[in-house]
């Protein structure tokens, strides 16, 4: 992945949340495949740790902003900054968009 590229997300989604300790503590890593589950976790996670937790569905937009481990930091088309846990395993559903 290269810095200040867009990037799209093709089939799942991807729990937005706003450091990479919190991702790192909500055992961010699972994969989570439509919408209605990830609205529920990020509303789990956003209480459990007394914050924005978010998401990102299949076919959004992205700006890579930084990267630490398997963990990036994101711009997301709404407008929301945050980190996501891209384990290798799953770094097929993401796209780097031609511009």
């Amino acid at each position: 992945m290269n810095i200040g590229k867009l990037y799209q997300v093709k089939k799942l989604c991807w729990m937005l949340f706003p450091s990479k300790e919190i991702a790192a503590t909500a055992t961010a890593g699972r994969t989570i495949v439509t919408a209605v589950a990830a609205a529920r976790a990020a509303a789990y996670y956003s209480e459990k740790y007394n914050c924005n937790v978010s998401y990102i569905s299949a076919k959004s937009i992205f700006v890579f902003l930084e990267k630490d481990g398997e963990f990036i930091k994101i711009l997301s088309a709404n407008g929301e900054v945050g980190w996501i846990y891209l384990a290798e395993l799953y770094k097929n559903d993401i796209e780097e968009m031609n511009q």
